[in-house]
């Protein structure tokens, strides 16, 4: 093929190769059979490109390796699909032009992330039980306090109707806010992947609900400084996820530092393109050595029985995948500050 660009580690390459012609595939990698799962390279060579690879509809990009690739689908001699990420680079040769395409292959990278999203909803839902035990102590402990008054009441003869309807009153009060908070939960475990036209600011009141008496107990103080933000389409359930992430981290460092007098100041901004949410604690701020890192998988600063090193990670998987966003931690002000940045 007019030895065109065929050195030695054309063949020994991990990533597939595909050299193409106005459209039509002149020569492939030894990678390309192995992942398309064909067995001699002429079984493809000649035939239309778009026969194996399927661009989305909107184009989609990936960072990997600090570097950005184009996500497509490739499809396999057995018409399995298979996610994959692209870089497409043109050549001139002899005065022909080619289009090089690099492949790699993210099934294994899918499956992983898949994984790791089922080990942090599985860690989260542990947190949402302790939050719902925190969110029905209170309550529970009121309604049986009321119950056993009406009891002693029946039992030494000071019963009166007016005092039963309090009671009764104070009863359905207190489950009612239990039947609230339990639908809240649910609501945040609820497998529907749908966006919702909603906006942010409402979405951190309802992280505020699930959370407020883990912070009480810890005197933490929560400034959420209104805004009235712009409606927008979003995956709240997983918006939701992040932003409690966030929040129970820094009542964590909190705890762990012993700050007194310790806060968490929520803001907000409305851009052109973008919304921000902005979490920033007075917690000591996160180690300058390793703040770069904190958004890696199994990268935690918790020892072994309290952190996984998957929350901050599927924060940012999160953010980048499903909302067209980006979220980053700066230290501030003797605390750390997480920016969430959501396209509109």
């Amino acid at each position: 093929m007019e030895n065109l660009i065929f050195d030695e580690f054309f063949d020994d390459t991990i990533e597939g190769i595909i050299i193409i012609e106005n459209g039509f595939i002149i020569n492939i990698n030894n990678a390309i059979l192995d992942i398309l799962n064909y067995s001699s390279k002429e079984d493809l060579i000649g035939n239309l490109a778009t026969g194996i690879l399927i661009p989305k509809i909107n184009r989609e990009y990936l960072e990997y390796n600090n570097k950005i690739f184009e996500e497509v689908s490739i499809i396999t001699r057995d018409g399995k699909i298979i996610p994959s990420i692209i870089k497409v680079k043109d050549l001139i040769k002899n005065d022909k032009e080619y289009k090089v395409v690099y492949i790699l292959n993210l099934e294994e990278l899918k499956e992983k992330e898949s994984l790791l999203l089922e080990q942090s909803k599985m860690a989260a839902m542990g947190k949402m039980i302790s939050m719902i035990s925190h969110q029905w102590k209170q309550p529970l402990s009121a309604v049986m306090a009321a119950i056993s008054n009406v009891k002693l009441r029946i039992k030494t003869n000071k019963f009166d109707i007016q005092t039963f309807e309090n009671k009764i009153d104070s009863i359905e009060k207190y489950i009612y806010y239990m039947s609230n908070t339990i639908d809240d939960f649910l609501s945040f475990f609820n497998t529907n992947k749908k966006k919702e036209l909603i906006s942010i600011d409402s979405i951190v009141k309802t992280a505020l609900k699930m959370i407020e008496n883990g912070f009480k107990n810890q005197n933490i103080e929560i400034i959420d400084i209104k805004s009235d933000l712009t409606k927008i389409y979003i995956y709240k359930n997983e918006l939701l996820q992040v932003i409690l992430n966030v929040l129970n981290n820094s009542k964590d460092a909190i705890k762990v530092n012993k700050i007194s007098n310790p806060k968490v100041i929520i803001e907000y901004k409305e851009e052109l393109d973008y919304q921000k949410l902005i979490i920033t604690d007075n917690a000591g701020g996160i180690n300058n050595n390793i703040i770069n890192q904190i958004f890696d998988p199994y990268f935690s600063t918790k020892n072994e029985k309290n952190g996984t090193g998957i929350g901050l990670y599927m924060c940012k998987t999160i953010i980048e995948e499903h909302c067209n966003g980006t979220i980053k931690a700066i230290n501030i002000n003797n605390g750390a500050s997480i920016e969430i940045k959501i396209k509109k």
